[in-house]
């Protein structure tokens, strides 16, 4: 299938004029939307506080964060279903849903492995590996001696993993969910309910369609899906990346596209019998990679190079040359190194050339994430630079915010490709994966305009930038074209027909001191809410979502508080700019008001991974000092902020934290984001600190 050609009468209408959404609106406005709005600095605060207002109006959230009310209604007809099972026998559990019985497995194991250290009868030994399953997962007998069960629903693959009704086990069964990405979307979970015959309500029906008309981009209408979606959807991608369509996997969400790769990595290594080699991580990366890294349940350990830069590489190298040395096999030890092109939030670009000399060298792959830049803009798998690039198609390919996936592309002409292919078919259950079909059906259709979209996006999101970058209330812009432009253009697509290669969609901005960013938010008449990548222009202040009980960690690679992310959309830059400026000069008034609030410092650390750029901690380092002070940083700020009792749970994360709600045969029970509650932490302002005040 060729790449589609520009018909630009078909695009999604570009409206803005309806200003921002109510809280708690899905965005778009639709039952599998993948954003919820977040209008005001208070509600992202508030959500992460725990403050029930604000979790109680969300009707959604970004999918690996929030279990979607189909996924609840659906999480309770499997407790019932297990209690009759036991003959009322059960106690209290509570489960967590799986995509497919594998996916079941790693999950089942990874609970196990992280509560409560030792069980017999394991599935999944060190998650890349997957052993036979002697137990049906049916016959609850079979499964009696484990503390964790998995359960087949017998509809639409979903398999339950049943476990006990307590706060340290749900926590850590949220964890495999949200760091995999291995998800049951709420397609699957609606079809599951439907085959079911269990009743439940849109979770759109309460909101008015004409009140934000704005949000319902979607492409081409009229288009219908083809009998085949999901080898639609990978043959398209093919077509963009110039590989064979086999070389193309689809995952459920973007999340699980890096998870696969990981277990790929692990997989090869395990193949050539090596030893067991940790994961390298280049640069400061969407959080839930480094965590995932960091997992000891998925991972041999991670060794974290925050900056990515030239020092970084440096150090790296150094680090390289010196395992080798000293080992007797002249093995490094890492088995992987994942980056991103660019990367989020600060939209960095690493030198992959010389990422790749290295992994020539001393044997391990590279992995590149190459969601922001999108490979219709970038090519990153030419001559054999990355062996594998991961995507969320839950991004602009997608556009319309209503679809989750991934894409795993394993680059032909990479030294391993042929084995790659083959063990990846292996490990990842085919080219299609756990993606759902009507997922699939929904990617093809909105997807069929991709690049045209890609192009004007690109397009809009420089002029916007560009202008932005000479207004005197900015401080700084974060965008390729501002920050390394000759790494980026060296990987440029020019070779896609139809499509006219740029800088992404997406730039971080921060405010100069003197400005507030809290009322520049508020007052920005956008779509405000998680992801990225719409249709609609979409803004968020993403530090104090994705980091906000680690924001000592973040700052020490640069990552301010006062952070925000805008991913821009089709709207013309002419309609686009005077909402920025009408915000932009109402937060100057704000912000000379508050200019001398009294301040209080917060945050935590990030644990279990070492790291190299220790200068973020220490001022700098050179010659022989680069492992001078290596830091091993505490915890993931996860557990500072566990509170004893029923309201407890993880931390935000990215994007709409660990909220739902457990049912049980004895209790219900709420488990949210939890923090510091009182008083309550509003940010912005003013010079860039947090100030203590309740909403």
């Amino acid at each position: 299938m060729s790449p589609m050609s520009p018909a630009s009468s078909n695009l999604p209408g570009t409206s803005i004029t309806n200003g921002s959404p109510p809280l708690g609106q899905p965005l778009p406005l639709d039952e599998h939307a993948c954003s919820v709005a977040l209008p005001l600095w208070s509600h992202i605060v508030g959500y992460e506080e725990g403050d029930p207002n604000v979790a109680n109006a969300l009707a959604c959230g970004y999918p690996r964060f929030v279990y979607h009310p189909y996924l609840q209604e659906l999480m309770v007809y499997a407790l019932k279903e297990y209690d009759k099972k036991c003959d009322g026998n059960s106690g209290r559990q509570d489960c967590i849903l799986m995509p497919s019985k594998a996916a079941g497995n790693r999950c089942r194991d990874f609970i196990v492995k992280a509560y409560y250290e030792k069980d017999s009868g394991f599935i999944s030994p060190d998650n890349c590996v997957d052993l036979e399953d002697t137990c049906s997962h049916v016959d609850m007998e079979e499964q009696e001696h484990r503390r964790v069960k998995v359960m087949d629903l017998e509809t639409c693959g979903v398999h339950a993993v049943i476990f006990p009704a307590e706060t340290g086990v749900a926590i850590e069964a949220k964890s495999y969910w949200q760091h995999t990405g291995e998800i049951v979307s709420s397609r699957r979970a609606s079809a599951a309910l439907q085959e079911l015959n269990i009743p439940f309500s849109k979770i759109s029906s309460s909101f008015n369609p004409s009140s934000s008309e704005f949000c319902l981009h979607k492409s081409h209408p009229s288009y219908l899906p083809s009998p085949t979606p999901l080898s639609t959807v990978r043959s398209r991608i093919a077509d963009i990346t110039d590989q064979p369509d086999e070389n193309v996997f689809l995952t459920p969400s973007g999340m699980q596209s890096i998870h696969a790769a990981l277990r790929l990595a692990r997989r090869f290594r395990h193949e050539q019998h090596k030893p067991r080699g940790e994961t390298a991580v280049f640069g400061f990366p969407y959080l839930d990679t480094l965590k995932m890294a960091g997992r000891k349940e998925l991972s041999d350990g991670v060794e974290f190079f925050g900056f990515g830069d030239a020092r970084d590489l440096n150090t790296l190298r150094f680090l390289l040359k010196s395992r080798a040395e000293s080992s007797k096999s002249k093995d490094a030890g890492i088995t992987c190194l994942f980056t991103e092109f660019p990367s989020n939030p600060l939209l960095n670009v690493p030198d992959l050339r010389r990422l790749r000399e290295l992994a020539d060298e001393y044997q391990f792959l590279l992995i590149v994430d190459d969601t922001l830049g999108n490979f219709a803009n970038v090519d990153l798998l030419k001559d054999g630079i990355a062996d594998v690039i991961c995507t969320s198609l839950t991004k602009l390919f997608n556009g319309r915010g209503d679809a989750i996936a991934g894409s795993v592309v394993i680059g032909k002409e990479g030294r391993h490709a042929d084995e790659l292919v083959r063990l990846l078919k292996t490990v990842h259950n085919g080219n299609d994966g756990d993606l759902w079909i009507a997922d699939a059906k929904a990617l093809e259709v909105n997807s069929e305009d991709f690049l045209e979209r890609s192009s004007r996006i690109n397009e809009n999101t420089e002029k916007l930038a560009d202008w932005l970058n000479e207004r005197e209330e900015v401080d700084s812009v974060f965008y390729p074209k501002f920050t390394q432009p000759e790494l980026y253009n060296r990987f440029l697509n020019t070779s896609t027909p139809s499509h006219t290669s740029g800088y992404g969609g997406l730039f971080a901005l921060i405010l100069h001191e003197h400005i507030c960013e809290r009322t520049f938010y508020d007052n920005l008449e956008i779509c405000k809410g998680p992801s990225l990548g719409t249709n609609f222009t979409l803004a968020c202040p993403y530090t104090l979502l994705a980091h906000y009980h680690e924001l000592e960690f973040a700052q020490a690679y640069d990552v301010s508080p006062r952070l925000i992310r805008v991913a821009v959309g089709l709207e013309a830059f002419d309609e686009v700019r005077p909402i920025f400026e009408r915000a932009l000069e109402i937060a100057k008034v704000e912000g000379g008001k508050n200019a001398n609030e009294k301040v209080e410092q917060a945050g935590g650390g990030l644990g279990g991974v070492r790291s190299y750029s220790t200068r973020a901690f220490e001022g700098g380092v050179s010659g022989g000092d680069y492992f001078k002070g290596w830091k091993l940083q505490q915890g993931l700020g996860l557990q500072q902020q566990l509170r004893k009792g029923l309201g407890r749970g993880l931390g935000m994360g990215a994007g709409l934290g660990a909220r739902r709600t457990m049912s049980s045969r004895a209790m219900t029970a709420t488990f949210r984001a939890v923090g510091r509650r009182s008083p309550v932490a509003a940010f912005g302002v003013g010079l860039g600190a947090i100030a203590m005040s309740s909403i």
